[in-house]
């Protein structure tokens, strides 16, 4: 069979979320031994390097040549010139023009705009909820990677449930070359005991109920929030001239995966605050660090943390539930129960895990 799968997202240079889905299914597909009886077409943007990991001989690079509307353009028309059996497109964007009879599967991450009325620019207000439906809607199948998303998909869209196949993410833990953690920690200026949080500054992350409920703890304990400057974020900046603590509060913008790993590998509690999400990786890095866990039940975070971490119902009572969860976490007792609990709870979480039953998928 001739698998098609849309690498632009895999080999970006900043990888984010759905950027390292990408990147960490791919990569985990191509080395199954059942990978080899099948030829992979991957498309890539220009100019792009090209890991070792796709130098193999069922594998073929095709670089089209599009900056601007690369699958509705550019992805469409090289459909047409090389005939594949099915495209794999792994975060919601289908090409509306397509050979017939090719088969498509779409991954959808979640549908975080659909419940957020901050979502204000154009792109995000009209662009975002078009592509999806049409998405959901016109492939053949979709992977969703959680049941929360799936149960979405159905009522939103009206897609049959047997249609969609949830497929978890995985977790690798970060194996490269270390930094010195006093180093790294220096530059930030964190020193002793600290809780991290990591993800974007946007709404639905729901950080200023965090830094609300960290003001209420005590202690020299520092709150670090690591992650990209997002989008409508006055509410975070207001929470914190409000804080009693500010002084204690880190924001340390986007960080190299090499950073990132001594962040999770200090940390003394890791908080996932969210209003909603598709899945909640950062939740499963945490736990893969030895981190203990405490989340919100927005959207799909209960699914991955199951009974290894502390859930706090979301609600008017939220922040002064957050602060008594903070405070169990922390203690020693507890917080070595959620890290073993943690540790167990990852491993059912693997990439190659995730590319198998993929793979499965688009050959099926």
């Amino acid at each position: 069979m001739i698998i098609g799968v849309d690498c632009s997202r895999a080999l970006v240079s900043e990888r984010t979320g759905t950027e390292n889905y990408s990147y960490s299914v791919i990569k985990e597909m191509l080395r199954l031994p059942e990978a080899k009886k099948h030829k992979f077409v991957l498309y890539v943007r220009p100019n792009v390097i090209i890991p070792d990991f796709l130098k193999l001989k069922w594998v073929t690079v095709r670089e089209i040549p599009y900056k601007f509307l690369f699958t509705q353009l550019g992805l469409a028309r090289e459909l047409y010139k090389e005939e594949v059996d099915v495209l794999w497109i792994p975060a919601h964007t289908l090409p509306i023009l397509r050979p017939k009879g090719l088969k498509t599967v779409v991954t959808i991450h979640g549908l975080e705009y659909k419940w957020l009325p901050e979502y204000k620019n154009l792109l995000q207000r009209w662009y975002l909820p078009l592509s999806t439906k049409y998405a959901a809607r016109s492939a053949d199948r979709v992977i969703s990677v959680s049941h929360f998303t799936k149960g979405q998909l159905v009522a939103e869209f009206g897609i049959l449930p047997g249609k969609i196949k949830v497929i978890h993410e995985g977790f690798t833990r970060y194996t490269g070359e270390r930094l010195s953690a006093k180093k790294v920690l220096g530059k930030y200026g964190i020193g002793g005991r600290y809780i991290l949080f990591v993800g974007s500054l946007q709404p639905r992350k729901n950080i200023a109920s965090l830094i609300a409920a960290f003001g209420e703890l005590p202690g020299d304990t520092q709150l670090v929030i690591s992650g990209n400057q997002g989008w409508m974020d006055g509410d975070i900046y207001q929470a914190l001239g409000k804080s009693p603590c500010p002084e204690r509060i880190i924001f340390t913008g986007r960080v190299s995966d090499q950073e990132l790993a001594e962040l999770y590998r200090g940390a003394s509690l890791y908080v996932q605050p969210s209003i909603t999400e598709g899945f909640g990786l950062p939740i499963l890095e945490a736990m893969g660090w030895g981190i203990p866990v405490v989340s919100s039940d927005g959207g799909a975070l209960p699914e991955v943390v199951g009974e290894a971490g502390i859930v706090v119902p979301l609600g008017p009572l939220f922040s002064d539930r957050l602060v008594r969860a903070m405070e169990r976490a922390l203690m020693k007792s507890t917080a070595q129960r959620l890290v073993k609990r943690g540790l167990v709870r990852v491993r059912k979480f693997t990439w190659k895990k995730v590319a198998k039953e993929t793979l499965s998928m688009l050959v099926s």
